[in-house]
């Protein structure tokens, strides 16, 4: 068990994992009390020793927004104050709008999915040939001067690593990723679609179909606007690079890890400027504002697999319980000890909510006070947690290690007793935690269970526990990931990105729409994971960000009828033509 340390309790990271600002704000323990008793029971009626001295308990904020969370400055390209015709034309202009969505349509029509069986490429090349080659095909069809203006290298014969070298080698290259690949629909399903998912169907207003939203759009988008920036003359000073992975879907280890590995032989390590792949919320509405959230983490991930051996026999004779029946027991167990969530500044979730507390005009003050305290004191960061755990699911995911038992197999027939049973728990892991403090929490859970039935434990091949006559768990790890490491969002790099999704949402695609509420760009962090596990060495600035004014959620990405409003693949070209042009004029 050397390898498996105890989790940590997570008030440590409260204080002991940030190095941040201090807090400029003093809590009150009774005002503490007031303010739980507030969220706790805000629907149950009036809470009379405490509402009438609210005020009284919070004097006014005085917070400046500029130090918490503050709007970060349009970065704007030279060229848009010349001459902005380009980008008019491709938001505004219908027969550009028409020649994009026919290129989007053409790429969903191929179809590239994969499944979590499919082989390595080098034991069934044809399998992989046949799905991918009519897309490349396509792709040099549809896009001729992206591959006369860039050198094509294709690594482990269906990635492909696109360079558009520029004049100054002393500047990083830029590396813009999206993956080929797609999951797969399901035949019982079909029928729930308002258009096949393979027909890339455009009725004038969205393009639908499996692809459309994860990830074609991006990768074609990304296309487009090469296209277009050569069109205009322009000639980067700093190297593009693009690479597009064929199985993100299912982990990467075919495309994207080889990618990794090319650009790592050719570049070397931390060489580039910046990775920016598919991810984060693109736009969101909370509370009242509008936040874009790039990704400037992810979350860890393990597949556990638990199994259970126990002797065999006649169902005639059986055991009080039956290995069906005692991993039914642990796995329950397993379900009711929830991991503790974390609120720290480590997670970039952290940090959105203080960007929430600052913006916000319709979050409750005693809710503010209590994110804003959290960093420093452990009474605040519990209402907070508190507050934010009620919010929805998907927030409490986001500082929470999750664990969801998504596969039980066992058992071959009614009269004989199963001999073996498993179960796979998967878990997606806090950045404040470690892959070997989640399996310690299950590896608990498995050896309490072990003594209450008496039998054995083997973890990873090692006897932890003696089998008995009675059985023994068998526990291994299936896959694993590390959280990611953090990108910093205290430098020029985190303004420049932000600038440019400010600038093209607030003053290109919709300046009516944001012209009394603007953007917050805050950072953000995904409960799944993308092909940047397989770019870490390249840069400590990794952004997952798919451009558009759509939240990701609302184009049923992997689900029946995925799709997405045009508008929003438009706003992808139009941001990479200026995030491009951006990068060109800075130094690194």
């Amino acid at each position: 068990m050397s390898d498996i340390e105890k989790q940590d309790h997570p008030d440590r990271s409260v204080e002991q994992l940030s190095s941040a600002r201090k807090s400029k704000f003093t809590w009150k323990p009774v005002a503490a009390i007031c303010t739980a008793l507030l969220v706790l029971y805000s629907s149950g009626g009036v809470i009379p020793s405490c509402t009438s001295n609210v005020e009284e308990l919070w004097p006014s904020l005085n917070v400046d927004a500029d130090d918490v969370c503050p709007l970060i400055p349009y970065v704007r390209p030279e060229t848009y104050l010349k001459d902005n015709s380009t980008l008019d034309r491709i938001i505004y202009d219908a027969s550009y709008r028409n020649q994009s969505a026919a290129k989007l349509s053409g790429a969903v029509q191929v179809k590239t999915d994969t499944y979590d069986d499919s082989p390595l490429v080098g034991d069934d090349p044809k399998y992989w040939e046949a799905k991918f080659k009519p897309f490349h095909q396509y792709l040099a069809k549809t896009f001729p001067t992206v591959f006369k203006i860039t050198k094509l290298e294709k690594v482990n014969n269906w990635g492909l690593v696109f360079t558009w070298e520029g004049s100054d080698a002393s500047l990083k290259p830029i590396l813009l990723t999206a993956h080929q690949d797609v999951v797969p629909t399901q035949d019982a399903t079909l029928k729930d679609w308002t258009y096949p998912p393979y027909d890339g169907v455009y009725d004038g207003e969205h393009l639908w179909g499996r692809g459309s939203a994860d990830c074609k759009n991006l990768l074609i988008g990304v296309l487009e606007a090469l296209e277009e920036l050569h069109q205009d003359g322009f000639k980067p000073k700093r190297t593009i690079v693009l690479g597009f992975g064929f199985d993100e879907e299912i982990g990467g280890e075919n495309g994207a890890q080889h990618i990794g590995k090319h650009l790592i032989e050719k570049y070397g390590k931390s060489s580039f400027y910046a990775v920016i792949d598919e991810g984060g919320q693109s736009l969101i509405e909370q509370d009242d504002i509008y936040l874009a959230l790039p990704g400037t983490g992810e979350k860890g991930m393990v597949n556990l697999v638990i199994g259970l051996n126990t002797p065999g026999g006649h169902s005639s004779v059986p055991p009080a319980h039956t290995s069906i029946g005692i991993i039914s027991k642990l796995i329950s167990a397993i379900e009711d000890k929830q991991f503790d969530p974390i609120f720290s500044p480590r997670n970039p979730t952290f940090q959105e909510f203080q960007c929430v507390a600052v913006h916000s005009p319709s979050l409750s003050t005693p809710i503010k006070h209590a994110i804003l305290n959290s960093e420093h004191n452990k009474i605040a960061n519990g209402i907070a947690i508190e507050y934010l755990s009620r919010k929805s699911l998907d927030v409490k995911a986001l500082i929470s290690t999750t664990q969801a038992i998504d596969i039980i197999h066992g058992g071959a027939k009614s009269n004989a007793l199963p001999e073996y049973v498993e179960a796979v728990i998967n878990h997606r892991i806090s950045v404040e935690s470690s892959v070997n403090a989640t399996v310690q929490k299950d590896l608990n859970q498995v050896f309490e269970y072990a003594e209450k039935f008496d039998l054995g434990v083997v973890y990873e091949g090692e006897v932890l526990k003696n089998k008995t006559a009675k059985g023994y768990f068998t526990v291994y790890k299936e896959s694993t990931l590390e959280p990611a490491p953090l990108t910093p969002t205290n430098d020029r790099h985190w303004e420049v990105l932000g600038g440019s999704i400010r600038h093209v949402y607030e003053e290109v695609a919709m300046p009516e729409k944001f012209a009394e509420k603007p953007v917050v760009v805050a950072p953000g962090i995904a409960t799944g994971n993308t092909d940047t596990q397989w770019y870490w060495s390249l840069t400590e600035h990794i952004f997952r960000y798919r451009p558009g004014l759509t939240p990701t959620l609302e184009t049923h990405a992997h689900g029946v009828d995925e799709h997405i409003p045009f508008d929003s693949h438009l706003q992808i070209i139009a941001f990479y033509y200026e995030y491009l042009q951006v990068i060109d004029e800075e130094s690194d």
